[in-house]
């Protein structure tokens, strides 16, 4: 099944791109290899300007900035206004339940055994059960998929947000001996833009209030995303080289375990096509970017998380790449 959504302006591209690869006998892994080529040189392109000094952390943290709080939201609320939603998508987002839940289980055990220090303990407390949607999955199922696909993911997201927001958000502080309150998740739910764009674009899409203009100043917003998040990628990227191994052993755990309880939610509740595929890319994501800045507030071992996400996002791309295009040509 391929589903390119002619609203997105490089999905009539990548479309082509991956129906010509398919008529003149390439498989169609390689056409998303070609597709994804460009996105990783622009990532090496974030890390070589970061090394050479041409951009430093303060424009990293510009560019997140902006990524928060005006390409993520316009992209999100460009795709959910446009999707065509069926109550049976409420799967979706209780599907990334299943997963997160478990995955926190999961985390709990790891700790108990390896009996990590509380800053340590933390940080994988904070990191294991959480997705990075905006700067990793969203972009692969949009190559993949289209808006089609990237509306998918976006719901199957809204419950990993929220519950990033609030039982990751209290686990990193409990970790961190720092005190929270009702009132402190609630003010960082709502001061998160995505969050706003997914509700809104709820709305738009139920309402029927897209117009030319709407889709026009989201268009200009959301063209910036790929370009933005590949650069912010690239500039982040860390690894601490004597425990490289430690960190790809425990990525390929964390992909490894949202495979098989993504697999089991889409099986329990029959998803097929587009909405496996979303559930799929979703449960294998790396840890969330929102959890650094979780572990830089309630002091917990932030050279943990920045080695285990940029060794998770790589390892990520190498192993469902080649799945995402197995589906992609799924009846």
């Amino acid at each position: 099944m391929l589903i390119a959504a002619a609203s997105s302006p490089i999905a009539p591209l990548i479309f082509f791109s991956l129906r010509f690869g398919r008529l003149s006998g390439v498989p169609l892994f390689i056409s998303m290899l070609i597709q994804l080529l460009p996105m990783i040189l622009v990532a090496f392109i974030g890390f070589g300007l970061r090394q050479a000094g041409v951009l430093r952390s303060s424009d990293a943290k510009t560019i997140g900035k902006l990524l928060t709080n005006l390409a993520l939201p316009a992209v999100i609320l460009r795709a959910l206004a446009m999707a065509s939603i069926t109550p049976d998508l409420i799967y979706l987002p209780l599907s990334a339940l299943i997963v997160v839940l478990g995955l926190t289980a999961i985390a709990f055990l790891g700790v108990r055994w390896l009996k990590w220090e509380k800053p340590r303990a933390g940080a994988l407390m904070t990191t294991f059960p959480t997705f990075e949607g905006g700067a990793v999955g969203y972009p692969i199922m949009l190559l993949t998929f289209g808006d089609v696909g990237l509306s998918r993911i976006v719901l199957f997201d809204l419950a990993q947000a929220i519950y990033l927001l609030t039982v990751v958000y209290c686990l990193s502080a409990w970790f961190g001996q720092a005190g929270v309150t009702g009132r402190a998740v609630a003010q960082k739910l709502a001061q998160t833009p995505f969050f706003w764009a997914i509700v809104l674009g709820l709305m738009v899409n139920a309402l029927g209030w897209t117009n030319d203009l709407l889709l026009g100043l989201l268009n200009i917003a959301g063209d910036s995303f790929l370009l933005l998040v590949l650069l912010l990628l690239g500039m982040e990227f860390q690894v601490q080289l004597p425990s490289v191994g430690r960190y790809i052993l425990l990525a390929l755990a964390k992909i490894t375990c949202g495979l098989i309880l993504g697999w089991a939610a889409t099986q329990a509740f029959g998803l097929q096509g587009v909405e496996q595929a979303a559930v799929l890319a979703g449960a294998a994501l790396p840890p969330s970017m929102l959890t650094l800045l979780f572990a830089q507030e309630n002091h917990l071992d932030t050279r943990f998380v920045i080695s285990f996400i940029s060794a998770a996002v790589p390892l990520y791309l190498a192993v469902v790449t080649p799945l995402l295009a197995h589906l992609s040509l799924s009846p």
